[in-house]
């Protein structure tokens, strides 16, 4: 498996999720106690993101090394690895208890959902440098 994908799903999600919740907004109108949203923000929001988001971030990482040891299924592993992203999320969320919790939930977990099953998780089958005949044959 490919170490890409922790750091870039992991990546990824926190710097598309406030556009995530800009959208969410405007499909389905703001709260009426929110006075400003995540990406009015933008660089307060990844500072904290960043913060919040490191011990979901060191379970993940855990559960990507024991995934890629155990030799389990890419499509099995990537629906565990993105159902600890979004349960850390609300975990995380649940624990800090803001006004817009509900919101970063719905936004986060979203973003998490859609760049965790676009992203790659596995590498090619043929890689020019393991196979010693791709030179040969050119």
């Amino acid at each position: 498996m490919k170490r890409a994908y922790v750091i870039g799903h992991w990546i990824l999600t926190l710097l598309l999720a406030p556009f995530t919740s800009q959208a969410i907004q405007y499909i389905w109108g703001t709260n009426p106690h929110q006075v400003v949203g995540l990406l009015e923000v933008y660089p307060i929001t990844l500072l904290f993101s960043i913060a919040f988001s490191l011990p979901t971030f060191i379970v993940y990482l855990t559960c990507f090394y024991f995934l890629s040891k155990l030799d389990i299924n890419f499509i099995i592993s990537k629906v565990l690895l993105i159902a600890v992203s979004v349960l850390g999320i609300y975990i995380t969320q649940t624990i800090i208890k803001g006004t817009m919790s509900q919101d970063i939930i719905i936004a986060y977990s979203v973003t998490a959902i859609i760049v965790g099953l676009i992203l790659r998780i596995r590498k090619s089958k043929t890689n020019r440098q393991d196979n010693p005949y791709t030179y040969a044959q050119l």
